[in-house]
């Protein structure tokens, strides 16, 4: 493993427009390995709060790392993810029948994020999954278990289900689209007990989005210094109690109108996150484009419904490439993280001077001082 100069990160595509499908306006991104890169000399001194985590962030592994694809720099954008084909969906003890719509894949463990197909009348038996399992219906339904506790899933619920952790069978009667991550190649083992040191209190079990209500503020954690969005509405799905990871849906709504002269929830600049991020639109009315600072330069990509895309950490995104839809429009996101959530701010993509967001005193420049995360041979 060596570190890989930026002009040797990832090929891509210079600055054309990428067409890619998203949820929400808000961007997240993300790239391997940890390293700290010195402010350089500027006027500007340091923040007056820490932009830095208030957490630990792994040097390498899931929750940082960069995967292969388009546009490149360890980031995958599918614009339409119905135009990924199908592929056979086949594991240790999975049963025949699954199809897949591969949309990354972890260069290192083999975890992948999906759309999986389940046809009508499919059935697993009773027994474990030896990685971690999660995944939203997007259509159809799904059972797991049997009785009165059983798991009843339709469309928008949401289930994970830590590694080793028993669950009854799960069946399909009608058939099912499921929006899923797997954290590592698929093994199913039929068992009647968990295994042991299995992760049983991480389980989430039927979260539905028709039942749960948006919020402004707590529960949602707080994702950077000064305060987070103003009125943006969340769903909270999960939070890992052992690794702060994150999955949530967030709705977003825009009415067209003129400059206001006020500075962006990214202060005019780029929003850059320690982990990777990664989105998939259930629902978006109308596309909109984030500019996203890759090795080839700053590039516009193109985000719209049922858009996916992973950035890994440490990609600043957003600034004057970012716009929105010309017309009325709404959004939903589902988002994931692989730590807890956290944003700091830079005025460009040089990464050298930072925006700090101070609440109701606006945004102040300092020297950026806050360890970015490249990719990694």
């Amino acid at each position: 493993m060596k570190m890989v100069s930026d002009a040797a990160l990832l090929s891509g595509r210079s600055a054309s427009c990428v067409r890619v499908r998203s949820l929400v306006s808000v961007g997240i991104w993300g790239l391997v390995s940890i390293l700290a890169v010195p402010g350089l000399s500027q006027p500007f001194g340091p923040p007056t709060a820490s932009q830095k985590p208030p957490f630990a962030v792994p040097e390498d592994g899931y929750a940082v790392e960069a995967r292969p694809g388009a546009p490149g720099s360890g980031m995958v954008v599918h614009y339409q993810s119905e135009t990924v084909p199908w592929q056979p969906f086949n594991g240790p003890g999975l049963p025949a029948g699954l199809q897949r719509r591969l949309l990354s894949q972890s260069p290192t463990m083999g975890a992948t994020s999906q759309i999986t197909y389940v046809p009508a009348g499919w059935t697993e038996r009773p027994g474990y999954d030896e990685v971690d399992n999660e995944f939203l219906v997007l259509e159809g339904d799904l059972s797991i278990g049997d009785g009165p506790n059983a798991e009843r899933l339709s469309k928008y619920s949401y289930s994970y289900i830590p590694a080793g952790t028993l669950r009854g069978p799960i069946r399909s009667r009608q058939g099912a689209v499921l929006l899923q991550w797997i954290k590592g190649p698929p093994k199913f083992v039929a068992a009647t007990r968990s295994r042991q040191g299995a992760r049983t209190y991480a389980r989430v079990r039927d979260w539905n989005q028709f039942k749960a209500a948006w919020y402004v503020g707590k529960p949602f954690p707080d994702y950077r210094t000064g305060g987070n969005f103003p009125g943006a509405l969340h769903k909270l799905l999960r939070t890992d109690p052992d690794t702060g990871a994150n999955t949530w849906m967030t709705f977003s709504a825009s009415i067209p109108a003129p400059p206001s002269g006020k500075a962006s929830n990214f202060g005019g600049g780029y929003e850059v996150h320690p982990s990777f991020e990664e989105y998939f639109f259930p629902e978006k009315s109308d596309d909109t484009v984030i500019g996203e600072c890759l090795a080839q330069g700053e590039t516009p990509v193109t985000y719209g419904n049922h858009t996916y895309w992973w950035r890994p950490g440490g990609i600043a995104h957003g600034g004057s490439l970012s716009r929105g839809s010309d017309k009325p429009a709404y959004t939903i996101s589902l988002v994931r993280t692989g730590t807890p959530l956290w944003a700091s701010y830079v005025a460009d993509c040089s990464y050298k001077t930072g925006l700090e967001y101070r609440g109701a005193l606006g945004w102040r420049k300092y020297d950026y001082d806050v360890p970015r995360y490249r990719p990694r041979k």
